[in-house]
């Protein structure tokens, strides 16, 4: 089990340094200089300065002999405080944004290519808050300790061997912090840590909670219902999790602390004190220069060994969420978005799933035993209630899942042997739960596929006028322009439900792709929108493998094809006349929203 810590307290410090290392050389050379000349200052002051004084007084050495020697060590000081302070005021302030960017980009390269499924797992979505959350504070944290206890280590050397000149017992005291730090003090640290992790998931919870309360989206909600005493139990229930946290590792906690303390400063000092008066006053085997010499070097050695202790359990503490950074990043998604593989050859002819099973946990489906075959240019509704399967059937067509068993065919070949994104090329997609981005409409259109700009404009405005928003966005000031969301501009616009959902749409009609995706297009449109927009989309879906997913049957009637969902499985599938002539689930649930439309 130690083994296994100082493995990982190593992998994670040779991680720190060699990402460190990758994005910005200079920030981990000059680190280690800075806290080099820290420690070579410390040594000549609080040891060799004092000793070479006190030995000169004694051997009568003449005023000017010290004074230049003095002088010596004042210039010396005097240069290394400049490198100290251009250091710290203009090398670390321009790296650490450096560090910050560099690793933010390797986590955002990252994160693009996690796998769906693993959004779905707790534990594995905790480990990755972590490490996203802290990589860019604790990356240079760790660098700096890696650097301050090699510092810190030949400079408590240097201090030791000053003492052991003078009397080899003394260096015993030093057992004593040793102990309190590296054995209770680094104890008291991974109980620290583990209360904090085993804190995390309800901290996560009053955050969400501390984030409701704060966005304007939740703010109708919030004051028109009595939802605030939901949050507000959620709220205190986290808040009592973490105090029982606590509470548990409270006095061991303290304890711990209190023998830290006691065996790094209160034996030290006291002991070092009564046995170099001892020496000086009782035996005479030692002079007062050298028990000033002694007690100097002692103190000054505590501190710096406290600091190295404080290093040492600072870069185990980090270690451990950077491991969580490490493993993150070292993680290999089973659908690798840089995987090559065939390209797809156009036109696409046909679309099949062959007794496709898929669950979101092991052991649990969510569709079975899923076949069909979609030929030519055929438009494809698929229907029936929350939970039947749809939207997950489009998810696995479109390569964000693989299925746990079967296959899905595209012009007859597995979909896994194409290249990941030349195959998600193939898509124009709007999705249900799609989302809105703090950026101009533009380019929530045409989300980063920008030719040039005239083009790009006559792309926006037809997208624009099938999805019914042109005339919208045309009385807005800066027009497709326009900033969505007011996240970063006060001049940002603010959409509705509905006219946002015709955004996403007009970000699918803005793709010339052959296959198209429409999960839930109308779900915040009324009826004469959403007959308006479905129109659109037929018109789109011309000459292209047509999908789309909606809860109104009445916008299924003109598919080429209906597949029925219910439990997983394609119940009926057909025809909307074939259907309604064989009078089962799919014609009752029709006639049932059909009655209550004409009601």
């Amino acid at each position: 089990m130690r083994e296994g810590f100082l493995y990982r307290t190593f992998s994670s410090c040779g991680f720190a340094l060699k990402t460190g290392w990758k994005i910005s050389k200079k920030r981990v050379v000059l680190e280690f200089l800075h806290w080099a000349f820290v420690y070579v200052d410390w040594l000549i002051v609080s040891c060799v300065l004092i000793r070479f004084i006190l030995d000169m007084a004694m051997k009568r050495t003449s005023f000017e002999k010290m004074m230049l020697y003095v002088w010596s060590v004042i210039a010396l000081q005097a240069l290394l405080e400049i490198f100290g302070r251009f250091f710290e005021n203009y090398v670390r302030p321009v790296t650490d944004v450096k560090l910050y960017d560099g690793i933010n980009r390797m986590l955002y390269a990252k994160a693009c290519q996690v796998d769906m499924r693993c959004f779905e797992d707790s534990g594995f979505y905790n480990e990755y808050m972590m490490a996203v959350s802290q990589a860019h504070v604790k990356l240079p944290e760790t660098m700096e300790g890696v650097c301050q206890i090699l510092a810190r280590f030949v400079a408590m050397i240097g201090g030791m061997a000053i003492i052991y000149q003078i009397d080899r017992l003394a260096v015993l005291f030093i057992l004593f912090p040793l102990l309190g730090n590296f054995v209770f003090y680094g104890v008291l640290n991974s109980r620290i840590f583990r209360m904090e992790k085993e804190n995390i998931v309800f901290q996560r919870m009053a955050d969400y909670v501390n984030r409701t309360i704060h966005l304007g989206e939740y703010a109708k909600e919030i004051r028109m219902t009595n939802v605030f005493r939901l949050l507000k139990k959620q709220y205190d229930r986290a808040v009592t999790a973490v105090r029982k946290v606590i509470g548990r590792y409270s006095l061991g906690n303290m304890i711990l602390f209190w023998l830290f303390q006691y065996f790094t400063f209160t034996l030290l000092q006291e002991g070092a004190v009564l046995y170099a008066g001892y020496r000086v006053l009782v035996s005479g085997t030692m002079v007062f220069a050298q028990m000033a010499v002694i007690q100097t070097t002692m103190n000054s050695n505590t501190w710096t060994l406290i600091g190295f202790a404080d290093s040492v359990m600072a870069v185990v503490k980090n270690g451990l969420y950077l491991e969580q950074t490490r493993h993150f990043l070292e993680y290999e998604p089973a659908i690798p978005e840089d995987q090559d593989g065939l390209i797809p050859e156009l036109p696409i002819r046909s679309v099949e799933f062959e007794h496709v099973s898929f669950g979101y946990k092991e052991g649990s489906y969510v569709l079975k035993d899923i076949h069909f075959k979609v030929e030519g240019n055929q438009s494809v509704a698929l229907a029936g209630y929350n939970g039947a399967g749809k939207s997950t059937l489009m998810k696995l067509l479109m390569r964000l899942y693989d299925p746990v068993e079967g296959r899905i065919l595209v012009n007859g070949i597995d979909i896994r042997e194409y290249q990941v994104k030349a195959y998600r090329d193939l898509f124009a997609t709007a999705f249900q739960n799609g989302k809105i981005f703090a950026n101009t409409i533009e380019e929530n259109i045409l989300m980063g596929r920008h030719t040039d700009e005239e083009k790009d404009r006559e792309k926006v405005e037809r997208a624009l006028k099938l999805a019914d928003m042109y005339e919208e966005v045309e009385r807005q000031p800066l027009r497709e322009k326009t900033i969505l969301t007011r996240e970063f501009s006060k001049e940002g616009v603010v959409f509705s439900g509905g006219q946002n959902q015709k955004i996403l749409a007009a970000r699918a009609f803005a793709k010339d792709s052959p296959i198209a995706v429409f999960d839930e297009p109308s779900s915040a449109l009324d009826p004469i929108a959403e007959y308006h927009l479905f129109e659109n989309i037929k018109e789109y879906g011309r000459g292209r493998i047509l999908f789309f997913i909606s809860h109104r049957l009445s916008s299924v009637r003109d598919a080429d094809v209906v597949f029925y969902l219910k439990n997983g499985r394609i119940k009926e599938r057909g025809p909307h006349g074939e259907l309604m002539d064989r009078n089962g689930e799919y014609a009752s649930l029709y006639r049932l929203q059909a009655k209550n439309y004409q009601s």
